[in-house]
């Protein structure tokens, strides 16, 4: 009796072994890359919408647009009074679509901007020389960074413009269609002012790296540039927006050596979050800056002879960091405000510097070293409001949304409330404002500079303005009084008088406005 004894299975060829392999770990890797593109989307839409004052100028600027009254703040009266007029189109755009919700509309399109940006920032981290677990745990930590998160979520134009920068870095760096990037540059300054120095950096990379195309890419960068200035003075008077004279003079003069050192300690917090320096003592919030801007520096420092070693293009990138810190330290010699979401912009160029450094130092071999990246954001997370900032606060916005809706309420549709605080007190009450620090009101700029006990922070109400607005244009009724600060009104419990067509001429009429 025979047993028969069944033939092993023929091993795989090497060949299709090493595909199925190749194929599972392909699978691996997309998603390794996908998961912080999808995570950068789920911690903006998932906070949700916190909008910040500025942010409401530029809905109320986008609403006006889309319902046909121009890109204007108060109908009729042709002032540009926001730095981002592309964001506002782009808003606006959203508006005529049927995204009546503004603050919602905007967290949306940030979001997606903010996981495009991810996408970018993975990419850049596998062109470093980090492995697909590494790479994702860079892009994961710019997912969960608490300040691109705050103005995604705050409204502002932040994170569009940060994906404009590593776009255009990105092609820079490839030497490729340089004069494509320099002409997304030139569009990037519709987005923010800084995008002038993008097309600084692409012009000036083109004539070191391809010198031939200098001319064609400060066309490119030109063009954009000009065509919005040209608009703007024809239309508005001037290619510059109103807002950028006004907080020349509206605003007090500060340390002219504060720029400098709040980009300094911006650079060593973890999460990059300023908002920190408010919550610690300033002995723990000046060490913990330190040891974070010393580790940063020995990180890009470890990076700089890896990535030449490589023969990676990093000087566009270093050029727009340095050039963007050094313009708001000049700037800030003559007293130029460095307003939080003015610093996100170059945070992802201190992550790329960063994770270059610790592909240098040993991430290539264990991927789990980039996870500090994403640990030093975490203690900048304020876990009572997660995924924002520690230290953010929304409630003088929220109350300016109460008083504009009180507002809208209680009085006619003519009227005229003079506020130095107009962005969710406008949007809410869709009134004409009297803009008292200037920004969309220019009749209030040669009451500027005021003394010094007569301003509040940034907020200020020029007694002479009011006093004019009413002795010229008050027929009779009450005399307007403006609506100051936030507790002249929650205290009192009654809202501001104001001016209407029946008893006074808005003051935009008094020849200072066109209206």
């Amino acid at each position: 009796m025979t047993t028969a004894v069944a033939a092993p299975a023929p091993a795989a060829p090497p060949a299709e072994a090493t595909r199925h392999r190749r194929h599972g770990l392909s699978w691996l890797h997309f998603v390794l890359l996908a998961l912080p593109v999808v995570a950068a989307l789920l911690a903006r839409l998932l906070t949700g919408p916190h909008a910040i004052d500025d942010a409401y100028i530029t809905f109320r600027y986008a609403r006006n647009l889309a319902q046909g009254l121009g890109l204007v703040y108060n109908p009729g009266e042709w002032v540009l009074g926001t730095t981002a007029p592309l964001w506002a189109v782009v808003l606006a755009g959203g508006y005529t679509l049927g995204f009546t919700d503004l603050p919602w509309l905007a967290t949306a399109v940030s979001a997606v901007c903010d996981a495009a940006s991810v996408a970018l920032l993975v990419r850049f981290a596998l062109a470093m020389g980090l492995r697909p677990l590494g790479a994702g745990l860079v892009g994961l930590a710019w997912a969960l960074n608490p300040m691109s998160i705050a103005f995604a979520t705050g409204g502002m134009e932040t994170s569009l413009f940060v994906l404009f920068s590593l776009v255009v870095l990105g092609l820079a760096a490839t030497r490729k269609n340089l004069p494509l990037g320099a002409g997304l540059a030139g569009v990037a300054m519709l987005v923010r002012p800084e995008g002038a120095l993008l097309a600084a950096v692409v012009v000036g990379w083109t004539w070191l790296s391809r010198r031939s195309q200098t001319w064609l890419a400060a066309l490119a960068a030109a063009t954009p540039m000009a065509i919005g200035g040209l608009t703007f003075l024809v239309r508005y008077g001037s290619p510059l927006p109103n807002s950028v004279a006004a907080k020349q003079v509206a605003y007090q003069p500060t340390w002219p050596f504060e720029n400098a050192v709040a980009l300094l300690l911006h650079a060593g917090l973890p999460g990059w979050s300023t908002y920190l320096l408010a919550q610690l003592t300033a002995a723990v919030g000046l060490g913990l800056a330190l040891v974070g801007l010393a580790a940063l520096a020995v990180l890009i420092r470890r990076a700089v002879p890896w990535l030449q070693q490589r023969s990676l293009p990093w000087l566009p990138f270093a050029a727009f960091a340095a050039l963007y810190v050094g313009f708001y330290v000049v700037v800030g010699l003559r007293g130029v405000r460095l307003f939080p979401w003015y610093l996100v912009p170059i945070e992802p160029l201190y992550l790329l510097g960063a994770a270059a450094g610790l592909a240098r130092i040993g991430a290539r071999r264990s991927s789990w070293a980039a996870a500090l990246l994403v640990l030093w954001q975490l203690p900048a997370v304020d876990w009572r409001q997660p995924l924002l900032p520690v230290g953010e606060n929304h409630a003088r916005e929220q109350v300016m949304l109460d008083v504009g809706s009180g507002l809208a309420a209680s009085l006619p549709s003519t009227a005229v409330i003079a506020a130095p605080e107009i962005g969710a007190l406008g949007y809410a009450s869709n009134l004409r404002i009297l803009d008292t620090v200037g920004l969309v009101s220019p009749a209030a700029i040669p009451y500027y500079p005021l003394p010094r006990e007569q301003v509040l922070t940034d907020n200020a109400i020029p007694p002479q303005l009011i006093a004019r607005s009413s002795a010229s244009t008050a027929s009779s009724g009450p005399t307007p009084r403006p609506f100051g600060r936030v507790k002249n009104y929650s205290s009192s419990g009654a809202p501001p008088r104001a001016t209407t067509e029946s008893d006074a001429t808005p003051p935009c009429n008094r020849g200072a406005i066109r209206c």
